[in-house]
């Protein structure tokens, strides 16, 4: 085992010591940010491991919070951005890094942030405040242009829905992620390695842009098609899209497509949803 010189980060995984550090510094956690601090070296070294695999050179933490992840991670990266959004916990966060050259704090909110201004290939990874899992990985969608890689810790029931096959537990999101990157769920996590716990378990997500997305369709009707296929989970597919066209004409296109008017959209393919937006590009509001 490597000596604490050569492990910044263990003290911030020892809860009593990272409970300790916040008192001193007059800091209180918020749980309307989500504040729920790692506190096992085991799963921050797979975090790591998971993010060295990707070979990228520079990365963007969201939430850095006490600097954990970020000095487990900086020793590894050309570059390393760590955006926390607490403002009461940049001056700790920038004490703590300040032995990495590579590292720059920004006190910012993610959701905020042009990708764009970190350069292409970038690496996003951190563990996600729960109340925003969705908008980050809308924002990655967004602005996958510069973007090759995300490792992320999110909530469990969430992280299973995104890689979930069609059928009953297939997400909305899932689907909208699975048409422009590859996902991987690589281990389950406990709520107990946290401080103080959250309320629900956790998992390790992987993402890897694609080379080219999966659908062929323009991106407005893709997600418009999606929106409708998900507005009601007990709506067939039928007369999810009646909602915007009439039932003769759904059930034409349904049959044209060989898709059964019955199924739900969550029983949909990537493919299958792309296939119905390519044809209803012209017609959807």
């Amino acid at each position: 085992m490597k000596g604490e010189s050569e492990r910044p980060w263990a003290p911030l995984v020892r809860p009593r010591e990272l409970a300790g550090l916040l008192s001193r510094h007059g800091i209180r956690l918020r749980p309307s940010l989500g504040q729920h601090f790692l506190v096992d070296e085991n799963i921050l070294l797979k975090i790591v491991e998971a993010a060295r695999e990707t070979r990228a050179s520079h990365a963007l933490e969201v939430g850095a919070g006490v600097g954990t992840l970020t000095l487990a991670l900086a020793p590894h990266l050309r570059r390393l951005w760590a955006v926390e959004l607490d403002s009461r916990l940049i001056p700790l966060l920038e004490e703590r890094v300040s032995s990495f050259p590579q590292v720059e704090v920004l006190q910012a909110d993610f959701l905020r942030l042009p990708l764009a201004d970190f350069g292409q290939g970038l690496l996003v990874v951190g563990n996600l405040p729960y109340g925003i899992t969705s908008q980050v990985l809308l924002k990655l969608i967004r602005e996958r242009g510069c973007v090759a890689w995300g490792v992320f810790m999110v909530q469990r029931e969430v992280g299973e829905k995104l890689v979930a096959p069609p059928g009953r537990g297939a997400s909305r999101l899932g689907l909208h992620l699975q048409a422009y990157f590859g996902l991987e769920l690589l281990r389950k996590v406990p709520r107990t390695v946290f401080f103080p716990p959250p309320e629900v378990d956790s998992v390790l997500l992987r993402l890897r842009r694609l080379a080219s997305p999966r659908i062929s369709s323009p991106e407005p009707a893709f997600e418009r098609v999606l929106a409708l296929l998900f507005s009601g989970r007990r709506k067939t597919i039928r007369r999810a899209l009646g909602a915007v066209l009439p039932l003769g004409e759904v059930d034409r296109l349904l049959l044209e497509l060989g898709i059964d008017p019955r199924r739900r959209g969550e029983t949909l393919a990537v493919e299958e949803v792309d296939r119905l937006a390519s044809r209803l590009a012209d017609r959807l509001p």
